[in-house]
This record gives structure tokens, C-alpha cells and sequence, in this order.
């Protein structure tokens, strides 16, 4: 790690910032997260990508805001990105609508790109998926990386003793990818590489971090930055294990080897098996191996042209 890195200390930035949101579904969480991101008072715009084609909720009528309704679900990827296009900014913060962040934690990832060489900056994400609060908070300060020989995205971990030291520690830590749940962008990384949004739903935070790291842009965790999610998901448990299935192929097939696509296709097939077994012995409706299934073909029979999402997209909401 760089020593210029250490003795960054966050302060207010002179840059312009720009806040995405891409939202879909129930608008009270989109309400939320504008008007935290609007008591921050330090984005220069907010623009919100409604998803679902929705218009703007009365809530936000006096807020300066922008509200984009596309033509179509654009998925996350493609909504960051036309987002980003449609302002100009020094830095992008893209956020779910589930997130909310605040004003020191903004201030210290926006302080990580006084590092020339930083192009992408994430706070901790703070997630209640357990109903053990210092389990939760041992899983926000995870190192993210990749397994050895599969290649797939993990999340490690610190040990229960060193939560406490990783959460007051003053740095820049570097990180194969970040969760695009909370993560900031310099223009150029947005502009030059892009988000990839044929994924639609999943992956593309950990494609836009990968493809920067090979332009020669550090990913850092802005430690000790926290962002809050409220733990909510707009997916049903078969949307999830569908793109889990399908864009985790999609990911190996761009990015890797023939062997190790070959081997995640197995990995996947091994868990379908044990997905199978648990829908019959837990009579689950719908089926959570079925639309595994369906993500591993379209994973291997469906491979986009361009970036943008495929036409249909969702394309297992409506058999789930």
C-alpha cells in the first residue's frame, strides 16, 4: 500500500459529485435514499433512473432532483451509465435504492481520489442479513476478492478479535472489487471503461471494478467510510439464483479461461443438485433449481453483443 494513501484525511472536496439511484419497485425506499443523499449537501445532482417506468412520487417534487424514466427496464448497469451521461461530474456515486450513506463517509471516498492512481472508491457496507448484530457488522469490513482456482467473487471475513481494529483504521485499503450497492467513480473509469450493462441484474459492479484494475486504476475500500443498507431486495430467491447462475458464466466466459469456465459450469451444476434435493424435501414453490437451471443454460446458449441489456430483460421474472 501507498504511503500517500495513509495520511489522506477527509475533508471537503472541491470536485463536482454526482449521486445515482437506480430505482424500482416501492418508492418509499427511493424517497429515502434521495432526500439522505439531498441532507448530505454535497452532490452537485442526484439523478434517479426509475426502472419500473414509474413518475416522480409527489415526496420529491421540492427537491432538486432529476427523475429519468428510460424506455425500458435498463437493468443496474446500463441505468449508472446513461445516468452518467446525462450530467457532468468530477466523481459518480452510484447507489441502491436501499442505501443510505452519510456526510463524513462521503467525504472520506471522495478524499481516496486525491490518490492519482485510485479510480474506484467504496465505503463498508453495512447489511443486516443475520439477526446477530456483531456478525453483521464483521461481514460489512469483508475483504473482497476471488477463490483460487474457480475465480468466483468472495467475501472474507476479518476475525471476530481484529472488527474493532479494521473499523477505526484511517486507510486506504485495496480490494479486488467493491459492491456497486454504495461505490464511487472517477470520470475517467465511467467514460473510458463503462459499466457493462448486458449483465442486468448482478456482476457488473465486480465487471466495472476488474476492467478498471486492468486500465491501471486502484479499487480501494475508503476505510473506516460506512454505508447503510436497510437489508430489503427487490429480487425473489428465483430472480437471484436465475442471474447468479446465468451472469456468473457470463463473467467466466469474458474474463477467463476455458477451464475455469469449465469448471464453474460444474460448480454450478453441483449446486443445482443440492437445490433440486432441498425443493423436493422442502416442497419450494417455485422451484429455486429451476431457474438455477435455466441461468446455466442461458448462461453457455445466450452471450450478448454490446453492452446493453437483452431484449426481454427480465428474463425469468415472468415464469417465476
Amino acid at each position: 500500500m501507498d504511503n500517500d494513501a495513509l495520511e489522506i484525511t477527509a475533508r471537503c472536496p472541491t470536485v463536482r459529485v454526482a449521486a445515482v439511484v437506480v430505482h424500482h419497485g416501492d418508492p418509499g425506499r427511493t424517497i429515502r435514499a434521495v432526500l439522505s443523499h439531498h441532507s448530505v449537501g454535497i452532490f452537485s445532482d442526484i439523478i434517479v433512473v426509475a426502472n419500473d417506468l414509474s413518475s416522480r412520487p409527489d415526496e420529491l417534487r421540492n427537491i432538486p432532483c432529476t427523475w429519468m424514466v428510460p424506455a425500458r427496464n435498463l437493468g443496474f448497469g446500463s441505468a449508472c451509465q446513461m445516468a452518467a451521461m446525462s450530467c457532468s461530474a468530477d466523481i459518480y456515486a452510484f447507489f441502491n435504492a436501499h442505501v443510505t450513506i452519510g456526510k463524513s463517509a462521503v467525504e472520506r471516498c471522495l478524499a481516496a481520489f486525491e490518490v492519482s492512481d485510485v479510480g474506484i472508491a467504496a465505503p463498508y457496507l453495512y447489511y443486516p442479513a443475520h439477526q446477530t448484530e456483531s456478525r453483521n457488522w464483521q461481514y460489512a469490513y469483508c475483504t473482497r476478492g476471488y477463490s483460487r482456482i474457480l475465480r468466483v467473487p468472495v467475501n472474507i471475513p476479518p476475525h471476530p478479535t481484529r472488527v474493532a481494529r479494521v473499523a477505526s483504521e484511517v486507510t486506504l485499503v485495496d480490494t479486488e472489487w467493491a459492491l456497486g450497492a454504495g461505490i464511487f467513480c472517477r470520470r475517467e473509469v465511467v467514460m473510458d471503461i463503462g459499466w457493462d450493462g448486458s449483465y442486468f441484474l448482478g456482476h457488473e459492479d465486480i465487471d466495472i471494478c476488474l476492467r478498471a484494475k486492468k486500465g491501471g486504476w486502484r479499487v480501494v475500500v475508503a476505510s473506516p467510510a460506512v454505508a447503510f443498507h436497510t437489508g430489503e431486495s427487490t429480487r425473489t430467491t428465483c430472480i437471484s439464483k436465475y442471474y447468479d447462475a446465468r451472469n456468473s458464466l457470463w463473467f467466466a466466459r469474458k474474463h477467463h479461461y476455458r477451464g475455469v469456465r469449465s469448471l464453474r459450469a460444474a460448480y454450478i451444476l453441483l449446486l443445482l443438485c443440492r437445490m433440486a434435493a432441498a425443493d423436493v424435501l422442502k416442497k419450494r414453490h417455485p422451484r429455486h433449481a429451476s431457474a438455477t437451471m435455466r441461468g446455466l443454460l442461458d448462461g453457455w446458449r445466450l452471450r450478448p453483443t454490446n453492452t446493453n441489456a437483452l431484449p426481454g430483460e427480465p428474463l425469468w421474472s415472468a415464469r417465476s
